[in-house]
């Protein structure tokens, strides 16, 4: 065989080959009939175009919104949902008439019929229906108008072909026609979509007042906003009130984060409205509990940087929070609420929700929930044992062994005019201790058991304070460890300005850790070579007070 002989049976079949691959394209799985294309591209109801990404181009019916007065999915021969309009935007679900109703999600549902388009269509001859998936639909949308019409689109099978949308049989036409996919979108929804969900109040972290977290396993947490009469650490506002019975400062670094979390909380979607049976969702037997204390400003108030701090109730613990000065809320512009939510069980990615003393169940993110659920104390409180400097506190007493040093601190003005400062009564009574600490035109005088500290002696002087004001807890401690003895290696007590801390240091395990003890506050460890390195710094200074 010659070789152009080969190369023209080559082409035939490539010709043939590629005939085949057009056929099954256009053909497969539209129906059996040839002439299908030819027809579908002759016949067309309205020269009307699209610029959606169906590009329907196709007028089948205009249905107005106001004109419904029904529609109806089905699904399997079953009712899926109807909804029913008595009054013009009014909207009923039929069997759930008192369920407050999502206008917005009909609104947008039904602009998909007003009007309705398709992409393409066919002669009733171009297959059997079980091609177009039409034998059995895969859903029904039945609609009624005011003025007596209805209209009914059966669902069938995608058309394989990108942004054709889905085949479909339409009453008053024999064709078969591609409905764009927006609308089949639109209305494959469930019944839930259209019960308009409750929402969260949103919640300022400012203006938190107290959260707890019960659960059914693990560990408990609870905090709350307190006064600077409450407070266990002189620059936190929190304290942290659960598990223990004591309560703990929060850390100044973590501590915004996990207001945050408050702030953050969403449904995600609504599982079940007025649930009759919570069980199946464990929330009939909830895994936690959360409750969030806040207030909001009252109707009509809007927080503003000249609200006067007067104004405030207990609230003073807020001064050292730039965000609650610049949105000060008075305490009679307030209005205090509570949010209770329960936690369920877990699906792969979020937890089943309602609020206490309701029915309607939601989901919201696992993270979300986590977060608030899995706090820890320890993590987020304050691992400094004291963290005030020694220059905002009027002094402070020192005790280990048999010896007790005893430490003052008094300030003066800076007489720029004169070599020596003069103490004085306003000196040492106004401000307070923390403007004391920063204010470069007052000088501290110390005193160690009643003798004045040199210039030239204050820095060794202070230095034991400085290692104990670096002193962090190391870990919690375990009850089960019996010390030898009882008797606190060290103990210092610190003069506030309105109270007293006493920290007392006892002994653990005699090898890594002393136990803290913090104004009968005992949970936690501190390193005992750190607590040994601090008692000989002050043996060094014992000299200073001969």
């Amino acid at each position: 065989m010659s070789s152009k002989k080969k190369n023209a049976i080559t082409m035939i079949a490539l010709v043939v080959v590629l005939i085949i691959c057009l056929v099954l394209y256009f053909v497969i799985p539209r129906g059996k009939s040839s002439d299908k294309d030819a027809d579908s591209s002759s016949t067309s109801e309205s020269n009307s175009t699209d610029s959606g990404s169906d590009n329907a181009k196709i007028t089948l019916d205009t249905i107005t919104s106001d004109n419904i007065s029904s529609i109806t999915l089905t699904k399997k021969g079953k009712q899926a949902w109807k909804l029913s309009q008595k009054k013009k935007g009014t909207w009923k679900i039929d069997g759930k008439e008192s369920a407050p109703v999502s206008d917005d999600t009909i609104s947008s549902m039904v602009k998909n019929v007003n009007p309705v388009k398709a992409t393409q269509k066919f002669s009733a001859k171009s297959g059997n229906l079980s091609d177009y998936g039409l034998k059995t639909p895969a859903f029904t949308i039945a609609i009624e108008t005011k003025d007596g019409a209805s209209y009914q689109y059966q669902i069938g099978s995608e058309v394989p072909k990108s942004d054709m949308g889905y085949y479909a049989k339409c009453s008053g036409h024999d064709e078969i026609y591609c409905l764009n996919t927006a609308m089949i979108t639109a209305f494959n929804v469930d019944e839930i979509s259209f019960i308009k969900m409750d929402t969260l109040p949103e919640i300022d972290d400012d203006y938190l007042t107290a959260f707890s977290v019960k659960n059914k396993k693990g560990n408990n947490f609870a905090a709350k906003k307190v006064t600077d009469a409450e407070k266990v650490d002189f620059y936190s506002n929190w304290n942290i009130t659960a598990p223990y019975a004591k309560p703990l400062a929060t850390s100044q670094s973590e501590w915004s984060s996990v207001l945050g979390y408050f702030t953050v909380l969403k449904y995600e979607k609504m599982v079940e409205y007025d649930c009759k049976n919570l069980k199946k969702y464990g929330l009939d037997s909830p895994t936690s509990a959360i409750t969030v204390d806040f207030y909001q400003p009252k109707d009509g108030y809007t927080p503003t940087a000249t609200a006067t701090p007067n104004a405030m109730v207990s609230d003073s613990s807020s001064s050292s929070s730039s965000s609650d000065a610049s949105y000060i809320i008075p305490e009679n512009k307030r209005m205090y609420k509570s949010l209770n939510l329960l936690i369920g069980k877990k699906t792969k990615d979020s937890y089943y929700v309602c609020e206490k003393g309701s029915r309607n169940v939601y989901t919201m993110s696992s993270d979300t929930i986590e977060k608030i659920t899995k706090l820890d104390a320890y993590t987020n409180m304050d691992h400094c044992v004291y963290s005030v400097l020694a220059t905002s506190i009027k002094g402070y007493d020192v005790t280990y062994g048999n010896t007790t040093l005893s430490v003052t601190r008094k300030t003066v003005k800076k007489d720029t005019s004169k070599t020596t400062a003069t103490p004085t009564a306003a000196a040492t009574e106004s401000g307070t201790a923390v403007n004391n600490a920063t204010d470069s035109s007052v000088k501290n005088i110390w005193t160690l058991n009643g003798k004045k500290i040199s210039d030239d002696d204050e820095r060794d002087f202070l230095s034991p304070y400085s290692l104990a004001y670096l002193l962090e807890y190391s870990g919690k401690a375990d009850n089960k460890v019996k010390p030898k003895s009882s008797k606190p290696v060290l103990t210092i007590v610190y003069h506030e300005n309105n109270r007293d801390v006493t920290v007392r240091y006892l002994p653990y395990d005699g090898i890594n850790f002393y136990r803290v003890e913090k104004n009968g506050m005992d949970y936690f460890l501190v390193d005992k070579l750190s607590v040994d390195d601090i008692i000989k710094k002050f043996k060094d200074i014992e000299k200073l007070a001969k």
